[in-house]
């Protein structure tokens, strides 16, 4: 399952002319807005785009929302213009180089003949080309548009100059000019009469200047070490790129005048340690021009990131190639970047892998640079730093802290922020999960940048177990405005958890685990499985017979050259060790398995893999065939004939102790796992895989009965025709956690779904998966973002997996409050631990009412391990806040600790008559019902009869009059592509008049909202939401996603009628009711 994310496919080298040299590189608070100076007048021009709005919760890292949320539907785009669409045919080959001056522009390709280089035109017609046999993969322009590049004659120290045909009309002998071969060529004059370019040496430091008549003079001596790239400008500056060591330990950007005076500075690290909040690295950029408005400069490359500096090198935005909604532009990797007048020309790379010149205007690169970007983890390790050498970071692995650490965050500035340590300051504020309990007061402070660089220690939190944000932002003294942000996430452990991130195996991957360290990761997070994936195709040769001999068996995860079951031998062992389930799942949707299906040899191949493991790694004993069958458009019936049964009969024949896991169907589909059993899967399965996802990464929760709770419950009802023992395994299953959503609500799901599992009896959980970055649309489901931070989610599993483990089955608890779950864990037999009763909400902030029979301490552990402890007297209700995130209450069994309502009642919607302004989706009268609307939520419409449907509402006429002092709205879940409550509005009618009687304002994480009032005799109720301002369009004031703090993510754009209208999943209201 291995994937590259953004900026870690192959890359490509560039021969840049003028800025790559062709030899081999070692590879506050509250946020505020960005500000850029401006002098366009309207978005058409490059203007600024109109407000994004006020998110209701803020990014981690971001400073400026606004960058990834959604542009109006009718703002103006920019489609880049290929100036010549297909450059390796028109220029003569591969493309190797780009280069402008002045109004002249030109590009190197590598043809048959040595270097192709080809001037063109404005309209992309070639005006010349000159090809040159000694194949220099350098080159430059004069004034006047001549090619001068090295001849390619030894020892390397002749440069010519072409101004038609295949011969230089002048040569120059620079061989006493400096010392070594000629490294690039330059278009940079020194400011001198005459001059039409600069050479540098291989061994000096001083740049030659080539004069029009034939001679050459001494430039200015500049610095740089190893592997330098220069940058001209069109205001005659340079830009020197170097780095310090053939490692390229640490790389330098310093920018000279004419005469050789250093202008600027910045440096960075080559690589770090980590994304998490890290100084932002220089990584050989292979382009450098001005920006398109102020007196700043963009810097490409060398892969997908252009970041826009001011004139002292701070950060002042970030644009990612391929990734601007509405207006995007494709950079090739390791393109130039040049400035040809008032236009831009860089080279572009089209989905069919063509080579394109582009070329775009000053004002369309300021759209495409603020066009929008979808944000999730993996963009954020472009976009969310503070700039080249400055960032926060911990010494700590993964940046977690074990139980009695102290936990230490620093900001780290490199030595040339020491210039702008007077214009600049840090200030950050540190913060935990918003729902802890108790509350977890932030710590804000300010940094002041050392004077010589440095590092500079944060106040932080006590320590206390649980995930923790540190929102970091730099902001210029002078007006108070942010120029960048970052997040360093860190994460402090709970008493008695084992994960150690340093003493891993080796074997991180962005598309998961290596088998030793998955099973380690297994088994100190709590998961208690892992899944090792066959590559099925990578095994078996085309063509060939099945035997094991023919098999590639260095194609099995973990292979080393002369072991190829050595990591799996390895897992395996460790597993057994530790008790942790290993599994090994051969088959998938690739082409190569689908065959051995469908010509009869894949139960053969079968048994020649089993059998091979099985002699290498014999303590495998668990086999998976076929992940997700039905989403390769395969039935149960034939699943079970074609594919389960054969492996079965393959497994167990080669090892009769294995177990097959049968099933493993993409979501619960009951009906798919029938078919399966009336084909006979019975005789073959021992164990029943199922992989439970919900749709729109809602929680079990939101989805009740239709959801896997339901389905689950369904699934055993077809089992018991295998019998009364067959086990149930989630083999895998999980949520993408990007976004001020989903990242806490991944802990929060981790701990219900376990919850739901004991009690539904499923025996075990694969978590897809433990460790990674990989993900669909290039969201994260993992619990360990690799090579960077511990997620909440993987604190919630290393917690919630051991507190219930050899517990028997959870047992649900009725709470007269249907905002209110609850459950009871009894204590596992033969222990002298106390039961469990586990309290959550659905997303609600509510307080309920703690019931005993005598006095108890009773202790309560929250998702992440932290305990704190709560006296109850007996015969007495003590009020008990609970939250979205379970919390594990322990008492002795004599108290008969449980939980009841502080607010009695029925609903007194019930019944009623329910109308909406408008609806597109589902039926608004569900939502008074018991369950609710649950997976199918209620969505009002885009319009009305009157026009855009831009404040909808939900009005309910009570069966009977009654009174009333709450009203609860149930919102769906905002996790991925659902719009639910921000603000609202609550009225009663009475007496034929309509009285506000309270608000919903500023929701985020609360899917359930209650709204108390004075008790009033109502005859009717009405929900409406209130307009806001997106773009200057009005819009209803929604959550339009939890990936972007509620704002219109990059990709939806605003508009009055949206495609996502406001959804909700219930609507109650109750009268005054006695406490317990």
């Amino acid at each position: 399952m291995t994937e590259t994310g953004p900026g870690r496919g192959r890359r490509t080298r560039w021969a840049v002319a003028a800025g790559v040299v062709a030899v081999a590189v070692a590879a506050a608070g509250t946020t505020v807005a960005l500000t850029r100076e401006r002098d366009a007048s309207s978005a058409a021009d490059g203007a600024a785009p109109p407000s994004a709005g006020v998110p209701a919760a803020r990014m981690c890292g971001v400073v400026d929302p606004g960058r990834f949320a959604a542009l109006a539907a009718d703002a103006p785009s920019v489609e880049p213009r290929a100036l010549v669409p297909d450059l390796t045919a028109a220029g003569g080959g591969e493309p190797g180089g780009l280069e402008a001056v002045g109004d002249h522009v030109a590009t190197l390709a590598h043809g048959d003949g040595g270097s192709v280089i080809t001037t063109w035109s404005a309209s992309g017609a070639a005006e010349r080309t000159v090809t040159i046999p000694g194949a220099p993969g350098v080159f430059t322009l004069a004034p006047d548009g001549a090619v001068i590049a090295p001849t390619g004659t030894e020892p390397g120290t002749e440069v010519g100059s072409w101004t038609g045909g295949d011969d230089p009309g002048t040569v120059w002998d620079v061989a006493d000019a400096g010392e070594g071969r000629v490294i690039d060529v330059l278009p940079f004059t020194a400011g001198e009469a005459g001059v039409v370019a600069a050479v540098a040496f291989e061994g000096s430091r001083t740049l030659g200047l080539l004069h029009a008549d034939g001679t050459v003079s001494d430039g200015p001596e500049l610095a740089w070490d190893w592997y330098p790239r220069f940058f001209v400008q069109p205001d005659g500056t340079l830009f020197v790129l170097s780095d310090v060591d053939g490692e390229s330990t640490y790389t330098t950007l310093t920018r000279y005048d004419a005469d050789g005076e250093v202008l600027l500075e910045v440096g960075g690290r080559m690589a770090e340690d980590s994304d998490n909040g890290r100084p932002q690295v220089i990584d050989h950029p292979s382009g450098v021009a001005p920006a398109p408005d102020g007196d700043g400069f963009l810097v490409f490359g060398p892969t997908w990131r252009i970041a826009e500096i001011g004139p002292d090198g701070v950060w002042r935005g970030v644009a990612l190639s391929e990734r601007g909604e509405g207006s995007t532009f494709r950079m090739a990797e390791q393109s130039p970047l040049r400035r040809v007048g008032d236009d831009y020309v860089f080279l572009s790379a089209t989905e069919d892998g063509t080579v394109q010149l582009t070329r775009v205007t000053a004002p369309e690169m300021r759209t495409l640079l603020d066009a929008p970007i979808t944000w999730n983890v993996a963009v954020s390790g472009a976009t969310d730093k503070l700039g080249f050498g400055a960032g926060l970071a911990t010494d700590a692995p993964y940046d977690y802290f074990a139980d009695g650490e102290t936990p230490a965050v620093h900001a780290t500035f490199d030595p040339w922020w020491g210039a702008v340590s007077g214009d600049y300051e840090l200030r950050y504020e540190v913060s935990g999960d918003p729902w802890a309990q108790p509350a977890i007061a932030p710590v804000t402070g300010t940094v002041a940048i050392p004077a010589d660089g440095g590092e500079v220690p944060l106040d932080l939190p006590a320590a206390r177990p649980g995930p923790y944000q540190v929102h970091a932002t730099l902001v210029e003294k002078a007006t108070g405005d942010a120029r960048s942000a970052t997040c360093l996430r860190y994460a402090v452990g709970a008493p008695g958890a084992t994960f150690d991130p340093g003493a891993l195996a080796d074997g991180a991957d962005w598309g998961g685990a290596g088998p030793l360290r998955g099973v380690q990761l297994a088994d100190e997070l709590g998961l208690g499985m892992h899944r090792v994936q066959l590559d099925f195709s990578g095994m078996v040769p085309e063509g060939a017979r099945p035997s094991v001999a023919a098999l590639d068996l260095g194609a099995i995860p973990g292979a080393e050259e002369d072991d190829p079951f050595a990591g799996l031998a390895a897992a395996a062992s460790e597993a057994v060790e530790r008790g942790v389930l290993l599994y090994v799942q051969i088959g998938e949707a690739d082409q190569r398995a689908q065959q051995a299906v469908a010509d009869g040899s894949w139960g053969a191949w079968v048994s020649a893999i089993v059998t091979a493991i099985h002699e290498g790694a014999p303590d495998v004993t668990l086999w998976a065939p076929w992940n997700e069958p039905n989403n390769t458009g395969i039935g149960g019936a034939d699943y079970a004939r074609d594919i389960l049964a054969p492996a079965a009969d393959a497994v167990h024949r080669a090892d009769p102790r294995a177990r097959v896991i049968g099933g493993n169907a993409l979501n619960v589909v009951v009906p798919w796992y029938a078919e399966a059993v009336d084909a006979g899967a019975c005789a073959s399965w021992d164990v029943v895989g199922i992989h439970p996802y919900t749709g729109f990464n809602r929680s079990w929760d939101e989805e009740g009965a239709q959801g896997p709770i339901g389905q689950i419950t369904e699934l055993r009802e077809v089992l018991a025709a295998c019998g009364d023992d067959v086990e149930v395994w989630n083999t895998e299953s999980g949520w993408w956690s990007d976004g001020p959503a989903n990242e806490w609500h991944q802990a929060y799901d981790v701990a219900r779904t376990s919850l739901w599992q004991s009690a539904l009896g499923v025996g075990a959980w694969m978590y897809f998966f433990s460790e990674g970055g990989w993900g669909e649309a290039e969201n994260t489901w993992s619990l360990v973002q690799v090579g960077s931070y511990v997620k909440p989610g993987a604190l919630a599993m290393a917690t919630v997996g051991p507190l219930l483990a050899g517990r028997p089955a959870a047992e649900p608890a009725e709470v007269e409050d249907p905002t209110v779950r609850a459950m009871t864990v009894p204590p596992a037999p033969g222990s002298d631990a106390d039961p469990l009763l586990a309290v959550w909400t659905l997303d609600a902030l509510t307080d309920v009412a703690l019931l005993a029979d005598e006095d108890a301490a009773v202790t309560v552990t929250d998702v992440y391990g932290a305990t704190r402890t709560v006296d109850v007297v007996g015969g007495e209700a003590t009020t008990f806040r609970a939250t979205g995130a379970p919390q594990f209450l322990a008492a002795p069994s004599s108290t008969r600790l449980r939980v009841a309502a502080l607010d009695g009642g029925s609903n007194l919607l019930a019944g009623g008559t329910v109308t909406a302004s408008s609806t597109s989706d589902g039926d608004a009268a569900t939502l008074v019902t018991a369950e609710g609307a649950l997976a199918t939520p209620w969505r009002a419409g885009g319009s009305t009869a009157e026009g855009p449907d831009v404040s909808p509402w939900v009005r309910v006429e009570l069966a009977e009059p009654a009174t009333l002092d709450r009203v609860v709205i149930g919102s769906a879940g905002i996790r991925c592509c659902t719009t639910g409550v921000k603000d609202a509005v609550v009225e009663v009618e009475s007496d034929g008049a309509w009285t506000e009687v309270g608000r919903v304002e500023g929701a985020f994480l609360e899917r359930t909202s209650t709204v108390r009032f004075d008790p009033v005799e109502a005859t009717a109720v009405r929900v409406t939401v209130p307009t806001t301002e997106q773009r200057d369009v009005t819009i209803p004031s929604a959550n339009y996603s939890g990936q972007s703090g509620g704002l219109l993510p990059a990709w939806e754009p605003v508009q009055a009628e949206p495609t996502w209208p406001v959804s909700l999943v219930g609507l109650a209201a109750y009268g005054p009711g006695r406490a317990p």
